[in-house]
């Protein structure tokens, strides 16, 4: 009764590993499917985002191949089932042939996407670029024009009246002053102000010189924070994407061709056999 019960668990356990590996690789196998709708195959980004998706997947169809294998150990070594010769009926031949496509094909993602994400990121270093010097020329056009130079002044009076208004107030002036909100320039300048009302204008004309500059300087900043995003990102993706693709290149291999050969596929030709004494 304890024998047949215990054939009874392994060849339940059996069953439903082979089942849950085969479910498993099946589902990763749409699933790779769905990723690459719509097919877009001369877009860089669509081949990018596609080999990311694959990779980031690529671990789901080998543990349903360790399932489906660890299924057929259990009802071998359970005296459920012999092990017959390969036919094409044999879940483990289709899974060792999958395995050996899958390697390959994880083996010609790593060169590609390295390609990819290279030409990607020159493509967006150039980009950056074009939209940098377009908006150097705008800013160029937008200081010399008279609307510009308008507002410019408007800015001036109107900090001018406020700073003047400030230094009538004797309360509001020390409240500005122990305010951690101002800057030390500002504090400065309300200080000298006192003494010299003429520092006031002297500030307000450097603030004005400086500008142009200044915002020359914050879009130069910009374009190199974006350049160094650009250089970022397709670094962490090349060496991401491309050493997991590489090693599940080297796993779906090992996997494929060292089970077609156990299996007698490949690497049987020459041999002999020892007949049995």
């Amino acid at each position: 009764m304890k024998a047949t019960n215990i054939r009874q668990y392994s060849s339940i356990a059996a069953r439903t590993l082979a089942v849950a590996g085969v479910i498993m690789i099946l589902s990763s196998l749409l699933d790779f499917v769905v990723l690459s709708i719509p097919f877009n195959i001369s877009s860089r980004a669509w081949q990018i985002s596609l080999a990311t998706q694959i990779v980031d997947r690529g671990v789901i169809p080998m543990v349903g191949m360790a399932l489906l294998f660890t299924g057929y150990w259990v009802s071998s070594n359970s005296g459920l089932q012999d092990s017959p010769s390969p036919s094409i009926l044999d879940l483990r031949l289709w899974a060792l042939l999958l395995a050996s496509l899958l390697g390959l094909t994880y083996l010609l993602i790593f060169p590609l996407h390295l390609n990819n994400t290279r030409l990607a990121r020159a493509d967006a270093i150039q980009r950056i670029d074009q939209q940098a010097n377009q908006a150097e020329t705008q800013l160029e056009a937008r200081i010399g024009s008279s609307e510009f130079q308008n507002q410019v002044q408007q800015r001036r009076t109107q900090l001018k009246n406020q700073i003047t208004t400030l230094l009538e107030d004797e309360t509001k002036l020390n409240e500005a002053l122990e305010s951690e909100q101002l800057s030390a320039q500002v504090k400065t300048l309300l200080e000298e102000s006192k003494d010299n009302p003429q520092a006031i204008d002297d500030f307000l004309n450097r603030q004005a010189q400086q500008l142009p500059s200044q915002l020359l300087t914050r879009i130069r900043t910009r374009k190199q924070e974006l350049e160094e995003q650009a250089n970022s990102n397709s670094f962490k993706s090349s060496i991401r994407i491309g050493i997991s693709s590489l090693l599940l290149a080297v796993g779906y291999i090992m996997i494929g061709w060292t089970g077609l050969k156990s299996m007698g596929i490949i690497g049987s030709k020459g041999r002999r056999q020892n007949p049995a004494r």
